[in-house]
Parts: C-alpha cells; sequence; structure tokens
C-alpha cells in the first residue's frame, strides 16, 4: 500500500517536475530575443572600445608626428655615427661587439626600461662608442708623458678620485664625474677611483652595480667602459707603480669648476659617450652599491606611474622638473643663465600655467599625462598646476614609495618631452643625458614671445657649452 508520506513525495516530486517544465519552456520562449538583445549590446560595447582604442592610436601618432617634425638627432652624434660607420667594415664592427652582445639582435632598437632610445640599434650604439679615442688617456707611449709606458710600466701620473665627501647634491656630483673623465682626456692623465670614494657612492646606486657573484668581471667591465682604474687600498696603488708623487688629487669642488678648452662639438661629443655608457648599465634592482646594499631599480618611476595596464612602451607623455634652488639663490642661479642664453629669467623656476601651455599645445601634449617631479620645497608651483583646468586633470605624481633620485632622472630621460630649469643641475644632466641618447623636445631655455607665450631662446647645444651654462656645463 502506498502511504501518506510517499503519495506527498509522489505530489511533490511531480509539481516540481511540472514547475521545472514550466519555466524551461517560457524560457525557451523568451531566450530568442534575449540573446539578440545581449548579443546586440555586446557588439555595440565592442565597437566602442574599439572606437575608443582605435581614437587613442590615432591621437598618440598624430602626436608623434608632430614631436618627430621638430625632433631632429643631434648633428655631433650623426656625424660620429656616419664617421665611424666609413672607418670600419662589417668585420672588424662585429669584432667591436662583446661576447654577450654577439648573442642579441643587433638591429633590435636600444631600450631603456622598456622604452626605445633615439639612438638607433646596438650596433649603432657600439659605433657611436668606438668613434671615441680607442686608447684611454695616459696610456698612448705617443702622447703620454711616460713615453715607456706599457702594462707592466703604468704612466707616470694618476689623477685619483677618492675620499668620501662630495660637493653639493647628485646632480653636481654627476657633474663632477663628467668633468673628472673630461680632465683625464684634456690632460691625457690616467683617472684612478677608490672604491669607497664619493664617486664609487654616487655611480653604483643608480648605473652599474656590484655583480657580488662576478667581481672581477664587473671590475674589468667597469675600467674598460670609462677607461679608469679601479683600486681598493694604497697597496694596489703602490703595487701598480703610483707612488705619492705620481698621484695628483682634485676634491669635487675644484672637479665642479673645472672647463675643459675642448672645442664646442668635441666636448660634446666625448660627453655624451660618457653618457650613453653609463646609461647603457643603468640599475634594475639587481647588484649592490659600493656600501653593498642592494640597490634599487632605475625603472620603478616608469613602472609605478604607467605601470597598470598601460604599454610603457608606446605611453605619450611630459614630464616637469620643478627645482626651486632654495629660494632666493634659485633666482640668482636662474637670472645668471638668462643672460647668457636669452631665457626668461624666472619662467623655469615658477612653473606657471600658461609657461606650460605655450610649450605643450603647439605638440599636442595638452593630450596626454604629464609627470611632475620635484625636490618638494615649493608645493606652490604643484599646486598652481593642479587648480588649472586644463593641466590639472593631465598631472601624474610618483607614489612615494616609488620615488626617489633614480627613478625621477630615469622619467625625465625616457619623456617625449622635457621641462626642466636651466639653473639646476639636475636638469641639465637629464637634458644631456636626453641629448646623447638622440632625444629632442628638451625646454629649459625658454622666452617670451612677445604674444604672451614663449619660445626657445637657446638650443640643445646651450646645456653643454660653458659659454652659457658656466662650471655648469
Amino acid at each position: 500500500m502506498v502511504t501518506k508520506l510517499q503519495k506527498g513525495v509522489a505530489i511533490a516530486v511531480l509539481t516540481s517536475v511540472a514547475s521545472i517544465a514550466y519555466y524551461i519552456l517560457s524560457y525557451q520562449n523568451l531566450l530568442p530575443d534575449e540573446l539578440e538583445v545581449r548579443r546586440q549590446q555586446k557588439i555595440a560595447l565592442r565597437r566602442q572600445q574599439s572606437a575608443i582604442a582605435s581614437a587613442k592610436k590615432r591621437e598618440r601618432r598624430e602626436t608623434l608626428r608632430k614631436l618627430d617634425r621638430k625632433n631632429h638627432l643631434p648633428k655631433f652624434i650623426d656625424r660620429a655615427l656616419n664617421l665611424r660607420q666609413q672607418q670600419l667594415s662589417p668585420d672588424e664592427q662585429r669584432l667591436q661587439l662583446t661576447h654577450d652582445e654577439r648573442q642579441l639582435d643587433l638591429s633590435a632598437p636600444q631600450t631603456i626600461c622598456g622604452r626605445p632610445t633615439a639612438i638607433g640599434t646596438l650596433q649603432d650604439f657600439n659605433l657611436l662608442r668606438q668613434s671615441q679615442k680607442p686608447t684611454c688617456p695616459g696610456t698612448n707611449p705617443q702622447t703620454s708623458n711616460n713615453v715607456n709606458s706599457d702594462e707592466n710600466n703604468p704612466p707616470k701620473s694618476l689623477l685619483l678620485l677618492d675620499g668620501g665627501k662630495a660637493r653639493g647634491r647628485t646632480g653636481n656630483n654627476l657633474v663632477e664625474f663628467l668633468h673628472a673623465l673630461q680632465y683625464s682626456r684634456d690632460h691625457d692623465i690616467r683617472l684612478g677611483v677608490m672604491t669607497g670614494s664619493w664617486a664609487m657612492r654616487v655611480l653604483l646606486k643608480m648605473w652599474m652595480a656590484i655583480d657580488l657573484e662576478n667581481e672581477e668581471e664587473w671590475v674589468a667591465r667597469f675600467e674598460e667602459a670609462f677607461c679608469l682604474k679601479i683600486f681598493r687600498n694604497e697597496e694596489e696603488l703602490v703595487a701598480a707603480g703610483y707612488t705619492r708623487d705620481k698621484i695628483s688629487r682634485m676634491d669635487t669642488k675644484e672637479l665642479f669648476w673645472y672647463v675643459s678648452s675642448e672645442p664646442l662639438e668635441e666636448y660634446m661629443s666625448s660627453q655624451a659617450e660618457d653618457l650613453r655608457v653609463l646609461w647603457r648599465g643603468y640599475n634594475t634592482g639587481m647588484g649592490v652599491d659600493s656600501s653593498g646594499e642592494v640597490v634599487n631599480d632605475m625603472c620603478s618611476g616608469i613602472n609605478a606611474v604607467f605601470g597598470n595596464g598601460e604599454d610603457k612602451s608606446e605611453v605619450v607623455y611630459s614630464v616637469i622638473h620643478s627645482r626651486s634652488l632654495e629660494g632666493e639663490p634659485g633666482y640668482r642661479l636662474l637670472s645668471n643663465v638668462s643672460k647668457h642664453s636669452g631665457c626668461d629669467p624666472v619662467a623655469a623656476l615658477e612653473m606657471r600655467p600658461e609657461y606650460i601651455k605655450s610649450i605643450l599645445k603647439p605638440l599636442g601634449m595638452l593630450q596626454h599625462p604629464i609627470v611632475f617631479i620635484t625636490d618638494g620645497q615649493s608645493f606652490e608651483v604643484l599646486q598652481r598646476l593642479l587648480t588649472d583646468p586644463d593641466i590639472g586633470p593631465l598631472i601624474r605624481l610618483v607614489p612615494e614609495e616609488a620615488s626617489w633620485i633614480g627613478g625621477d632622472m630615469t622619467l625625465g630621460l625616457m619623456s617625449n618631452v622635457f621641462i626642466g630649469n636651466p639653473a639646476s643641475t639636475f636638469s641639465g644632466f637629464i637634458a644631456k643625458s636626453r641629448v646623447a641618447m638622440g632625444f629632442g623636445h628638451n625646454y629649459l631655455f625658454m622666452s617670451k614671445d612677445g604674444k604672451g607665450g614663449y619660445r626657445p631662446s637657446c638650443g640643445d647645444v646651450c646645456i653643454f657649452n660653458s659659454k652659457v651654462m658656466g662650471v655648469m656645463s
């Protein structure tokens, strides 16, 4: 016999089946219309996304076309490259490469932090590198003061960079190191660097970090790159034949104030070569500095600002470097530069919205991000830019955890447009590096055009010119 419980279960099952059947039939009746609506919605969304992406690509291409029309490879780089290409046969060009470089695609463009430079391929880079004098200063028997010098008989004199103290901030220290390299060339004297010196402390935090697993190879690469000799202690100096009477020293103040007598084009060429070598060894967070601390990643700023889904290799952006230079002294410094370059005596310090827009608008750059880097001493500059209706929405700041001098420097180097302060050695170093890597659109020397805007008063050459920049060149 069927119990009441069984009857109840049977009724419940039949009811559920009937309900399910009803809903299935109803859904089937409605399904085509619903699917069609959803399909059309998806198609419309995809079309909208595609249109937005296409518009962004067109906008980017048009901006880059505008930039390219006004961007020319510096003539001294072009001449050096063409000259060296004529001098070296393909076999000789291949021999100039290191073993590691021979494993790379020589036709690939040189990049920094995933963004292409404007000096061409790896082969081009090596041609530029080899366009300089093949012999290190102080080691050529035909020109050095020691006519019998060889590997076992070192040159008579050595310019030694030692001591832990350095003059000024990082920008000044970088100028001092570049001046030391130039002094070595100008006077045909061997350059030496102590491992615990100010020079190593400044450089290794950003470039050419020590590889502890292959330290001897690192020493060899560093010495070859800059045509100098590294010493760990006094004993190594003596063992190499450099007694006290053969060693000369210049403190950082003397190096900062050194002005080369080389013709401007030759000076620019040698300085640009040093900068290219330096940036070729930019740190990526691997290795240690002179104190044994793990180095930071020079790409940290670019990664932090453009690392959320944007293609870092293609993003178009400008950088503003605001440097107050401690208030009144900054105005005096810029006023002095203004006398020799014709630039406005205050605009690059105040960085007012009208000044920025007069530079970026003709280039089509008021549709792209503007990264603001600063020494943090003049908040009113940033405040004015943020409250401007055209510039404010475009401003991007480097997150505090990713903000440091090396990351900021790389952001400026790899930007499409750089706006800086010619009285700042930090701005000057970025601008020189950009010229060395083939980038134009460096806006440091701007004067009023009489129509409410600004125009360049001095070209990229001026940042290297001692008649304009004095000891900061």
